[in-house]
């Protein structure tokens, strides 16, 4: 390996390293945002702890800012061979997630005695089912595929991932914060192997993050600034946990 194709391969690294933190950074803010919407419409709202949430929420921004600052810095300094090699293999990974998915809808379940029992279906690797409301809002996620990520959006050209898991779920009369913390504790647990359609899939230890479970091992998420609604395998991140509002 030569020392700038190690050059190269430490950039991308770092660039996905940043994308994480940045991404965690996002979601607290989103909860510090949260908690302060809460205290403001409060009737007996603490003004010590209502200031406290504004400097929660200042410093939040500025670090999230300064995330994107760094990501911006490490991506200058790749070369534009270097940057179409990343966004090639960004757009090829979605590409075959998205189409891995649409196959997994169409695709007929497979008779395997062996590997399928009653009391342990492995969900993860067929096509999800489940109830009409998990159904019809992962149908609402799908119909925002394509669609950009932008911060504390929740539709409807927009979203993050928590305000697409919101809407997804309001649509079939099912409340959620616009929180992915908050939302981990709504519904009922469900185990890995258990997953229907429309599930709420969480990820990283600080769940920081959320989307709809797909079937066939995905979830159709927003991810973070630059990339749009999209299916993902779940593998691709650290799982954490997964409940079903409704």
């Amino acid at each position: 390996m030569t020392p700038d194709t190690e050059r190269f391969l430490s950039q991308i690294s770092t660039v996905q390293k940043v994308s994480e933190n940045q991404n965690s950074t996002l979601q607290q803010y989103q909860q510090a945002q949260a908690d302060l919407a809460a205290l403001e419409h409060s009737a007996e709202t603490d003004l010590a702890a209502l200031s406290e949430k504004e400097k929660q929420l200042e410093s939040l921004t500025a670090a999230s800012d300064k995330k994107l600052d760094q990501a911006k810095k490490v991506l200058a300094k790749l070369t534009a061979d270097q940057k179409k090699q990343i966004a090639e293999a960004e757009k090829e990974a979605t590409a075959k997630a998205n189409a891995a998915a649409r196959a997994a809808m169409k695709a007929p379940p497979k008779a395997d005695a062996k590997r399928r029992t009653a009391t342990k279906p492995d969900s993860t690797r067929r096509p999800a089912t489940g109830s009409s409301k998990g159904a019809k809002a992962l149908a609402y996620a799908k119909a925002q595929l394509g669609e950009p990520y932008v911060r504390n959006a929740a539709g409807p050209t927009s979203w993050d991932c928590s305000g697409l898991t919101m809407m997804a779920w309001g649509s079939v009369g099912v409340s959620l914060p616009h929180s992915s913390r908050q939302q981990f504790g709504r519904g009922q647990a469900v185990a890995k192997s258990n997953l229907q359609s429309g599930d709420l899939v969480f990820f990283y230890s600080d769940i920081s993050h959320v989307g709809l479970y797909a079937g066939n091992g995905q979830v159709i998420h927003a991810p973070r600034p630059g990339k749009s609604v999209e299916y993902i395998k779940m593998s691709y991140m650290p799982y954490a946990g997964a409940r079903r509002p409704g």
